[in-house]
């Protein structure tokens, strides 16, 4: 808005001249009785030329610091440094912004992406070898490591004066990436060239701690803070990728060859437990077979065991009720001798008769009472 205002005021200067030497030198010439229009034209003119001069004046002692910034005031006449905040100022409500001889320059406080190095361009066939930050190493030959890092910094806001007058509004460039550069070629130098690869964030954080250390004044008072410092992409020389991808190869082989044993020894114990199952399952099967061979035995066992049994307590009833037959049939003939000696003849009798019978013969066994006897 500022240099837009500033804009109008010198048109309208540079107007007013014009319109004033115009009608200075036209013909017929300005004629103070007879034209009373070119009169007032040129009092308007001067009038216009006048504001337009004051104003430029004061313009050139505004200023306009937005949030999150900070301005440095420069005097080109006295050489003295000065520092504004964010909002407006204007002269002489600023008395340190003297009009045509001071110089602002304003500075963010937030934070500012700092790089080294860049993403290789893959169109341009481009490796990190070309766009790199080049750095030797502390392994025998001295082998190169390649860099592509990244990180923030900002402005110390209360050394922001101090920090203009060493190394102006391009510090970032000029200075913290220059040492930047400087810290990680000294840090990578006492390394071995694999340490950025076995340690990256260790590495980062020596980096980002010693950088920070030089970018201090005298009094060790930081001019720039930097934070997260990180190593985007590194790369070596060609020996050294040479014989990282021949380990790389024969890692990936050994570990292919790892996980092809790995896996046969699994299929080897899935085999092993396919056979304990099976053998498991045969085992239960014939065990089951058994016990139900083992129950059937018992059952047909237990089924003859019964029927024995039985089959003695029949002969058992049997020979019970035969020997109480006897028993009684004794006690009757005790009581009798006739009956006992006809029992006797029954029993030794053959069933057979004689075929002749003489007159008057009886007939054995075949006693036929008579009424009285």
């Amino acid at each position: 808005m500022l240099t837009l205002i500033t804009f109008a005021a010198f048109v309208t200067l540079f107007g007013s001249i014009g319109i004033f030497f115009y009608n200075r030198f036209r013909t017929p010439p300005y004629n103070n009785s007879r034209d009373f229009w070119s009169l007032f034209t040129f009092s308007l003119t001067a009038v216009v030329s006048i504001i337009s001069i004051v104003l430029l004046i004061l313009l050139s002692g505004t200023t306009q610091v937005p949030a999150n910034h900070i301005a440095v005031v420069e005097n080109t006449f006295t050489g003295q440094y000065s520092k504004i905040g964010p909002g407006f100022h204007a002269w002489p409500f600023q008395p340190i912004l003297a009009p045509f001889v001071t110089k602002v320059t304003q500075y963010d406080l937030r934070r500012q992406t700092i790089e080294i190095g860049s993403k290789p361009d893959k169109a341009k066939q481009q490796s990190l070898k070309d766009t790199g930050v080049q750095a030797d190493s502390n392994s025998p030959g001295r082998p190169v490591v390649y860099f592509w890092a990244r990180g923030w910094a900002y402005p110390n806001p209360d050394r922001i004066v101090e920090l203009h007058f060493r190394y102006g509004p391009d510090y970032l460039d000029n200075w913290v990436e220059r040492v930047w550069v400087s810290t990680l070629k000294g840090t990578q130098g006492a390394r071995p060239y694999n340490f950025v690869g076995n340690q990256r964030a260790e590495m980062e954080n020596e980096v980002e701690a010693a950088l920070q250390r030089q970018l201090v004044n005298e009094d060790k008072e930081p001019l720039v803070f930097v934070l997260q410092l990180a190593i985007v992409d590194y790369g070596f020389d060609e020996i050294i990728e040479n014989m990282l991808n021949e380990v790389a190869q024969r890692e990936f082989e050994k570990e292919q060859a790892g996980v092809l044993i790995q896996t046969r020894s699994k299929e080897q114990e899935a085999e092993e437990i396919r056979a304990n199952t099976g053998y498991i399952v045969v085992k239960r099967a014939a065990e089951a077979e058994k016990e139900k061979r083992i129950a059937e035995a018992s059952g047909e066992a237990e089924a003859k065991k019964m029927v024995a049994d039985a089959d003695a307590y029949q002969i058992r009833a049997k020979y019970l009720a035969e020997a109480e037959g006897i028993q009684a049939v004794q006690a009757a003939l005790a009581k009798s001798p006739d009956a006992y000696l006809e029992y006797q003849k029954t029993q030794r009798w053959t069933g057979e008769v004689p075929t002749y019978v003489g007159a008057g013969s009886p007939i054995p066994f075949f006693n036929v009472p008579t009424p009285g006897r």
